[in-house]
C-alpha cells in the first residue's frame, strides 16, 4: 500500500530558498533538497549491500511530489532486491539511448534517404545538374510513395513491382529508366553493405513475378536523307540561336546536348577547322571514360557558326572573321540561353522542328517525318546521316561510326584502336555537307578559301 508521506503540494511551492542547502523529508528515504540559489532536486535516500546512496530523481516542478513519489518507490523496490538502483537507471538509459540512435540510423537507411544521398555522390560525375533533378524527380513520383519509407534492407521484388506497375505500362520509358534507377540505388546499397547484395529491381526477374513485357522500343523518328536538302532550305528561313543550332547538329552529325553545350573556345582553325568536344561532354561522360571528340567543320557549318555570332552580336560575320571573333569570345557558349550564362534547352531545337511541321494543311501529314509517319526530332537526324552513308558510300562505315562518336562495342578491342579517322571524316563531312546544303553561301564564295586568306594576312 502506497504511503501518503509528509509532504504536500504547497508545501513544496512554498518552501524558500535559504543561506545554505536545506532538505525536507516525505518519509521513507524521500527528500526535497532546497538550494541557495531557490533550485528545488528531488533525491532518494537508499541503502545497497550496506552502503547508504542518495540518487537524484529530477528537479522541481519538472517532477512533481507525485511523480517523485512514484520514483522512489520504484528505487525501494529494486533496492530490496538487492540491485543498485542508480545503476539500474544508467543501464536503461543506455539501452534507451542505443534504441534510439538506431532508430535514428534506420530513418538514415529508408529508401528515399539512400536514393537523395547516391544522387548527391553520383552527381557530382554527372554532366549538369539537370541529370540529378531529373533523377530526383522522376524517384519522386513514382518510387518513393511505395518505397521512400521502407528500410532498404527489406525492399524486394514484390515491393518493387508495385512500385513501377503504375508506369510500367502507361508509360513504358518512364518505367524503364525508374527502374533502373531503382535498381541502381539499391546497388548502392548493397555496395555499402547496408542491404544483401540481391537486386529485386532486375527487370528480367520482374518478368517473372508478373510485371508484363513491353512491345519492342521504337528508333526515334529520322527524316530520310533524300529529303534533307528539302528541310535544310525551309530551315535556313526560321530564324533563331534554336534553327542555327539545329542546322549545326545536322551538319557535324553530333547530339543536340553537345552543339547545345559548344563554347567558342572549342574552336581551332589551325589547318582543317575543327570544333574539340571535351570528353566530359561526351554523352554526359566523365573526361576519364571519353576521349574528346574532333569534328572536321564543312564549309556548310563554318558559315553556319558565323550566322551564330552575328545573330548573337546583331552585326554582319563573315566566316574569315571566325578565327579572330573565336579568340575574342573565348569560353562563351556558341548558343547560349536568354541568361547568357546556359546553353539553350533542348526543348528549342524540338520546337523549331514542331513549328515547321505545323505549317500544313489541317488533315494533311506532317512535311517532315520519317517512314512510319512519325514526325522527325532533332536526334533523329544522326540516323539520317547513318543512313545515308549506308545507301551511297557504304565503304566508309567505319569513318561513320567515328563521326558519330560511338563506343567499340568490344571493350578489348577498343582499348586499341584509338585512331579517329579524322583524315577519313573530312572528306565525309564534306560531302555531307555540300549533299545537306549545296548552295553557295551568301557572305563569302568560299568559307575555306576566305579562312586560308584570314590566316596569312595575320
Amino acid at each position: 500500500m502506497k504511503r501518503s508521506g509528509n509532504l504536500d503540494a504547497r508545501t513544496v511551492e512554498a518552501a524558500e530558498k535559504r543561506a545554505s542547502v536545506y532538505r525536507l523529508s516525505d518519509g521513507g528515504g524521500l527528500l526535497l533538497e532546497v538550494k541557495p540559489t531557490g533550485a528545488k532536486v528531488w533525491l532518494c535516500r537508499v541503502t545497497v549491500a550496506g552502503k547508504r546512496r542518495d540518487m537524484g530523481l529530477g528537479g522541481y516542478p519538472a517532477v512533481s511530489l507525485k511523480d517523485a513519489r512514484r520514483k522512489a518507490e520504484e528505487a525501494r523496490r529494486v533496492a530490496s532486491e538487492g540491485a543498485d538502483p542508480i545503476v539500474e537507471r544508467e543501464k536503461r538509459e543506455r539501452a534507451l539511448a542505443a534504441e534510439r540512435e538506431a532508430e535514428k540510423e534506420a530513418e538514415g537507411r529508408t529508401f528515399e534517404a539512400i536514393a537523395r544521398r547516391y544522387v548527391a555522390a553520383e552527381g557530382r560525375g554527372w554532366k549538369t545538374a539537370k541529370t540529378a533533378v531529373m533523377w530526383t524527380g522522376s524517384l519522386e513520383r513514382w518510387a518513393f510513395p511505395v518505397l521512400g519509407k521502407m528500410p532498404v534492407a527489406e525492399i524486394d521484388r514484390a515491393a518493387v513491382l508495385r512500385a513501377v506497375e503504375p508506369v510500367w505500362t502507361t508509360r513504358p520509358a518512364t518505367g524503364r529508366k525508374v527502374l533502373r534507377r531503382i535498381g541502381a540505388v539499391l546497388r548502392y546499397a548493397a555496395a555499402h553493405g547496408w542491404r544483401a547484395n540481391d537486386n529485386p529491381a532486375d527487370a528480367r526477374m520482374l518478368r517473372n513475378a508478373g510485371l508484363p513485357a513491353l512491345p519492342g522500343g521504337r528508333k526515334q523518328p529520322s527524316l530520310p536523307w533524300a529529303r534533307l536538302p528539302a528541310f535544310i532550305a525551309a530551315l535556313d528561313k526560321v530564324e533563331g540561336f534554336g534553327a542555327l543550332a539545329l542546322r549545326l547538329a545536322i551538319l557535324t552529325a553530333l547530339r543536340s546536348g553537345e552543339v547545345r553545350a559548344a563554347r567558342w573556345s572549342w574552336l581551332s582553325f589551325d589547318g582543317v577547322p575543327t570544333l574539340t568536344v571535351p570528353g566530359e561532354v561526351m554523352k554526359g561522360k566523365k573526361s576519364a571514360d571519353v576521349m574528346a571528340h574532333r569534328v572536321p567543320l564543312s564549309d556548310a557549318a563554318l558559315e553556319t557558326l558565323a550566322s551564330a555570332y552575328g545573330y548573337a552580336t546583331g552585326k554582319a560575320v563573315t566566316v574569315a572573321e571566325l578565327p579572330r571573333l573565336a579568340a575574342l569570345a573565348g569560353d562563351r557558349l556558341i548558343y547560349p540561353s536568354s541568361t547568357m550564362h546556359t546553353p539553350i534547352s533542348d526543348m528549342t531545337l524540338s520546337a523549331v522542328m514542331r513549328r515547321m511541321n505545323a505549317h500544313r494543311r489541317k488533315g494533311t501529314p506532317a512535311p517532315w517525318r520519317d517512314a512510319d509517319g512519325r514526325e522527325a526530332v532533332p536526334h533523329g537526324f544522326r540516323a539520317t546521316f547513318s543512313t545515308w552513308v549506308d545507301d551511297t558510300r557504304p565503304e566508309e562505315r567505319e569513318a561513320a561510326e567515328k563521326a558519330l562518336a560511338h563506343e567499340v562495342a568490344n571493350k578489348v578491342s577498343g582499348a586499341y584502336r584509338r585512331s579517329d579517322l579524322f583524315d577519313r571524316r573530312v572528306s565525309l563531312m564534306r560531302e555531307w555537307a555540300l549533299y545537306v546544303a549545296p548552295k553557295t553561301p551568301k557572305n563569302t564564295k568560299n568559307p575555306t578559301e576566305a579562312l586560308r586568306g584570314a590566316r596569312a594576312a595575320v
